[in-house]
């Protein structure tokens, strides 16, 4: 028998699941970028090193800020660059459409962590 489960297993061995949940209201002037498809930004509260949001196509997308690639430190949190991301330890570059790793590193290959993110209205629900 099988059956579906809205759990996401998380097989990545550098980051721990962390379980929170946050609401965000598009009407606020600090989230205005995600109105618009492209639109993106970096939430401090939130994972474990914080949450990239990206819109594509009026979906948002909701991806850990620590780099998936090595162990949580001072340089894994991610910087937003047009529609990557990227990592300031090892420069590993990754697409915020799908989360998968731009530049093969030297090791395992993790694409980025994803959160659930649900649109209603004018706010977004994100959680793990």
């Amino acid at each position: 028998m099988f059956s579906c489960s809205k759990e996401r297993i998380n097989n990545n061995p550098y980051l721990q699941n962390i379980s929170f949940e946050k609401t965000i209201n598009l009407n606020l002037p600090q989230y205005d970028n995600l109105r618009y498809s492209g639109g993106s930004i970096y939430l401090q509260n939130g994972g474990i090193k914080g949450i990239l949001l990206f819109n594509i196509n009026d979906q948002i997308m909701a991806w850990e800020a620590s780099c998936p690639n090595h162990f949580p430190s001072d340089c894994s949190t991610m910087d937003i660059k047009g529609v990557q991301s990227s990592c300031q330890c090892e420069n590993y570059n990754y697409s915020l459409a799908t989360g998968q790793i731009l530049s093969v590193g030297n090791g395992n290959n993790y694409p980025m962590l994803s959160y659930f993110s649900q649109k209603n209205g004018n706010s977004i629900r994100i959680s793990n």
